[in-house]
């Protein structure tokens, strides 16, 4: 009995940890797209990918008059990711990355996100 509880606690003290990990990894990625954020007018995170196979991508787009000024992505399978700018849509126009034009030739998830950032950010604008 005394083995279940050791096992137990030790199972509970490694998911506080994961817990803690991911909060970190929040807030680390919350600072990278603050720094963005100054760049456009509009800020928007896009979710591509799969959970369990390949794992997801975040995509942060930041945009003015439809034009991206920033962008940062968060791509990895452990809670010790960390964002790197994404430079290959930075000009690129909303529409166009909507269309898949622009991002060719990255990873089918981090396509997906940024397709559905730059389709959050177009809507985004049409309610302004």
């Amino acid at each position: 009995m005394e083995f279940l509880v050791w096992i137990l606690l030790l199972v509970a003290a490694m998911w506080v940890f994961q817990l803690y990990f991911a909060v970190k990894q929040s807030q680390r990625f919350s600072n990278d797209i603050r720094e963005i954020r100054t760049a456009g007018t509009l800020t928007t995170v896009g979710m591509g990918g799969k959970r369990y196979r390949g794992g997801r991508a975040f995509v942060a787009l930041a945009a003015k008059d439809g034009v991206v000024t920033g962008a940062k992505v968060l791509s990895g399978f452990t809670v010790y990711a960390k964002s790197v700018p994404l430079d290959v849509v930075v000009g690129k126009k909303l529409t166009d990355l909507v269309d898949g034009v622009g991002v060719e030739g990255q990873k089918p998830k981090v396509v997906e996100a940024t397709k559905h950032a730059a389709k959050t950010l177009i809507d985004q604008n049409a309610q302004m």
